[in-house]
């Protein structure tokens, strides 16, 4: 069994096709993550649709949050305050200093993101966090919030430094990792140094990556590149990420 911690199924042509697709490759459980108020919906209809198969994250991206007026985001964070105990995860949420430049911007992004924690905090769910060009902001956030809360934070395609993982180890931060794996060495150098424990597996569809199409489906590439790098079976990766998955959603 293998387990896509990070998706846009919402954003895919036919969400139903890909689970299908998925589980024919052992891909058998989705984390369908939102970006929006509307896709908070459709994440939820997706669940709904899918019980067992697609669990729901919702959260407001760090780079929707940037392209609205502040009125939108108000009724985004009132849309996920109201339905967040619905689901299993805050997320995608996080900063994006690609989309905020100035400091007005990245101080807009910030108590949007710690306002989201806080729901998060409330209702007992664990973040899926974003992390563009602010690595190191977003993973003192991680540990923060799973030092206070007690739960558990999941870094999400956080697979450029060493020392950074290094700290995450440390903190017991979860990381996933993603198609990169499969063919860029400096992706592989960061993924072996994740701690067994916390090592989860996405695939970020339907971002392409490496120029090819992106489906929930491609986990299990990511996993077979894992048990190449790590020396091990498949199988074996694929019992340790799922039981690192379930561990981060109950926070043990």
């Amino acid at each position: 069994m293998l387990i896509d911690t990070h998706c846009h199924l919402d954003q895919l042509t036919d969400p139903a096709v890909a689970l299908a697709e998925a589980a024919a490759q052992g891909v058998t459980q989705v984390v369908a993550v939102s970006e929006s108020a509307s896709s908070m919906s459709a994440v939820l209809a997706l669940a709904q649709a899918h019980p067992g198969t697609v669990v729901a994250g919702l959260g407001l991206h760090p780079a929707w949050i940037s392209q609205q007026a502040p009125e939108a985001v108000e009724a985004g964070l009132l849309f996920l305050a109201q339905h967040l105990p619905q689901a299993q995860v805050l997320g995608e949420v996080g900063l994006d200093h690609q989309w905020a430049t100035t400091p007005e911007e990245q101080t807009f992004q910030e108590e949007v993101l710690d306002r989201q924690l806080a729901l998060a905090a409330a209702a007992g769910k664990p973040p899926n966090l974003h992390s563009r060009r602010c690595p190191r902001q977003v993973m003192e956030r991680a540990i923060t919030f799973a030092r206070q809360t007690g739960l558990n934070a999941q870094l999400h395609w956080f697979t450029h430094s060493r020392k950074l993982i290094h700290q995450c180890n440390d903190a017991g931060i979860y990381v996933s990792v993603g198609p990169m794996v499969v063919d860029d060495p400096q992706t592989q150098q960061v993924a072996l140094a994740i701690a067994d424990e916390l090592l989860l597996i996405e695939t970020d569809a339907p971002v392409p990556i490496g120029g090819l199409p992106n489906q929930p489906a491609r986990a299990r590439a990511v996993a077979e590149k894992l048990a190449t790098l790590k020396g091990r079976p498949l199988e074996e990766i694929a019992a340790l990420t799922t039981a690192n998955f379930r561990r981060y959603l109950s926070g043990n």
